[in-house]
């Protein structure tokens, strides 16, 4: 499909980024904006066709949104730029180094896989916002990172002053580990056979 960019001066790309590498931009103050992905009108009708087969069911209704109401429709690149007020020549440059990557059988500039990189060359151009709003149809799936700090060879929680409190063990999410700065699928369940583990076994030398 096609990439997301991220509104600034000059726009950027941000594809292609792992879900929830995606959810923190959303959300982070250093790339806090809006995330516009940018689509052709067969691009568009592939989105629309899956809708019902490739969505997660707790976020059809938003995607519905997105798809009959909240998006932005032009003829051209330029129109569509100015539409939604994005430089016309940054917003060419992205997407002409993106085709071009296709047709001369090059590598994606933002090394999105080639299986999934298709041109935005094809009347009429569409503009979606994903950002997160505080206003209208909103679904954004994530948890929190991180939590209490922990001594590791115990997983005793710390009070502010690093000494342990005795007794008290943190584990898992609500404990600071591997995944509190970033998050890939299977680090929850890992870090919980761990540091679950980990305490138990400090409790029962007790």
């Amino acid at each position: 499909m096609g990439h997301a960019i991220v509104l600034g001066s000059p726009p950027a790309l941000i594809d292609d980024r792992y879900r929830s590498r995606l959810y923190r931009a959303l959300g982070d103050s250093e790339e806090a904006g809006s995330i516009l992905p940018k689509l052709d009108s067969t691009q568009w009708a592939k989105a629309k066709s899956q809708l019902s087969t490739e969505t997660q069911s707790e976020l059809i209704l938003q995607r519905l949104h997105w798809l009959v109401w909240e998006h932005k429709k032009a003829p051209s690149i330029d129109s569509l730029a100015t539409k939604i007020d994005v430089d016309r020549g940054s917003l060419q440059e992205i997407i002409s180094a993106y085709n071009d990557a296709i047709a001369n059988g090059k590598e994606d500039v933002m090394k999105k896989e080639a299986e999934y990189c298709t041109p935005i060359a094809k009347p009429a151009f569409y503009n979606l916002d994903i950002s997160a709003h505080l206003d209208g149809v909103q679904t954004v799936i994530g948890l929190t990172l991180g939590g209490l700090r922990v001594y590791g060879k115990s997983g005793l929680a710390l009070r502010q002053d690093n000494t342990r409190i005795q007794c008290r063990y943190a584990a898992g999410r609500n404990a600071v580990g591997i995944g509190s700065n970033g998050y890939v699928s299977g680090l929850s369940i890992a870090d919980r056979v761990f540091s679950g583990r980990r305490a138990g076994l400090h409790a029962a030398k007790q």
